[in-house]
């Protein structure tokens, strides 16, 4: 659909319409393969009536505030600041990268949780390259599925190429160049510069130059605490992603050192 040369209202009232379209439908072919696939695992290892379900949680309306708020980019500003379509287009080819991918992952996790013979499930990067955060994750390898170890483990940022991998047993899944032992090692690096307060003050440098990093945790009992890591905190995912940029560049992906 050319929208070009169209009035910047009649773009985003199209765009409202079309960008939770183009989410839903091929978003829905994500959460059907991912289903397919991970049936296809399981009978390979078990003889059995599992079936699993595709997931899709992605929410048109909520979808559209989001697009909303974004769209703003498409007019210009009392303030004289001209608009910017190029900077909205960046943002919404993440946005669709983000939504269509994101059910499939989804209907991996959710199944590896419902699965009766409780695979563990690893999130394994498949791309060029890697950001810190998901490498990080990725270092924890096959963890068991349950609400307890699920936690970060659904975030997914924009250009995210990570892929959820169940494994029913030890061993039983080898995937070439997936060495979450590296990763770990990447990981406990990063924490040492922060935890000795040593090396190359330039990496103390570049993990005190990031946001604050906030994370809410739900306890046993159901309540939710909320607990925020300044920079330079060893608990910081931002700060130990700055060191670990630094530490190994050709690992990562080009980003500005924020995780959120």
């Amino acid at each position: 659909m050319e929208l070009e040369g169209l009035p910047p209202a009649r773009q985003r009232d199209i765009l409202l319409d079309l960008l939770p379209a183009l989410c839903r439908k091929y978003g829905d072919v994500g959460s059907v393969a991912a289903a397919q696939w991970y049936d296809e695992l399981w009978q390979r290892w078990f003889d059995g009536d599992f079936e699993a379900q595709p997931v899709n949680g992605f929410d048109d309306e909520t979808a559209r505030g989001i697009i909303r708020a974004n769209a703003g980019l498409l007019f210009d500003k009392p303030d004289g600041t001209p608009a910017d379509p190029d900077k909205f287009l960046r943002w919404a080819n993440k946005f669709l990268d983000r939504n269509v991918k994101d059910p499939g992952r989804l209907t991996i996790q959710a199944n590896a949780q419902r699965d009766p013979r409780k695979p563990g499930y690893a999130r394994v990067p498949s791309g060029e390259r890697t950001c810190p955060f998901c490498l990080m994750l990725a270092g924890r390898g096959y963890v068991y599925a349950s609400a307890e170890t699920a936690g970060a483990d659904h975030d997914f940022h924009d250009d995210c190429d990570c892929e959820i991998v169940p494994e029913w047993g030890k061993g039983s899944n080898h995937i070439e160049g997936y060495d979450p032992d590296s990763y770990e090692r990447m990981y406990r690096q990063a924490r040492d510069v922060l935890e000795n307060r040593h090396v190359n003050p330039l990496l103390l440098e570049a993990a005190g130059n990031v946001s604050p990093y906030t994370v809410t945790i739900t306890q046993r009992n159901g309540k939710r605490r909320t607990h925020t890591y300044e920079p330079g905190n060893p608990n910081n995912l931002n700060s130990l992603a700055a060191i670990m940029r630094r530490q190994h560049p050709e690992f990562f992906r080009k980003a500005d050192g924020n995780l959120r």
